[in-house]
């Protein structure tokens, strides 16, 4: 299984569900349908899946996935959420996945975070940022794969971002 996101489809944004707890208390039980709108409503309801045991394992849930996540989902309930893999949303073959943004807990960062949320406006300082970083994301690392690369293709959408930012 990967992780899991809750994604908003009207902004390309998503952010971690939670992993298999995530698949266990909302799509198990069908609170959540992998790939369809969710009810936000229903989500927020879903009392075992907000209230995990109290325990070390279960730390990373109260305190990394669970306040972002209430925010994503107050900020974005009129919009059009889905449950499910990235590569169900957001494919990472045909560059689309560049379009979007992850934020909250194990965000991997996509030209859209760069611009919009680090303010950066030089490839330079993207190259600075990642070499900084313990993980880097696919789209960086594979430079070898596809022409353009999804490395070049991160780095036209970066320009891409920068230039619209400048009004140009």
């Amino acid at each position: 299984m990967n992780n899991l996101y809750f994604a908003c489809c009207d902004c390309q944004i998503y952010i971690d569900a939670g992993y298999r707890w995530a698949y266990w208390k909302l799509e198990e039980p069908g609170v959540v349908t992998r790939g369809k709108v969710i009810n936000v409503d229903a989500v927020l309801a879903a009392q075992s899946y907000w209230n995990p045991p109290q325990e070390e394992k279960s730390h990373w849930l109260y305190e990394k996935v669970f306040p972002p996540l209430r925010t994503f989902l107050h900020e974005h309930t009129d919009h059009r959420i889905v449950f499910g893999e990235d590569e169900e949303f957001a494919p990472f073959d045909d560059g689309y996945f560049l379009d979007w943004m992850q934020i909250g807990y194990l965000m991997k960062p996509t030209p859209r975070y760069l611009v919009e949320v680090l303010g950066l406006e030089t490839w330079e300082q993207v190259d600075e940022y990642m070499q900084e970083q313990r993980f880097t994301p696919a789209w960086w690392e594979v430079t070898w794969w596809g022409d353009p690369s999804p490395h070049e293709k991160g780095r036209l959408k970066f320009e891409q971002l920068v230039l619209a930012k400048r009004g140009g």
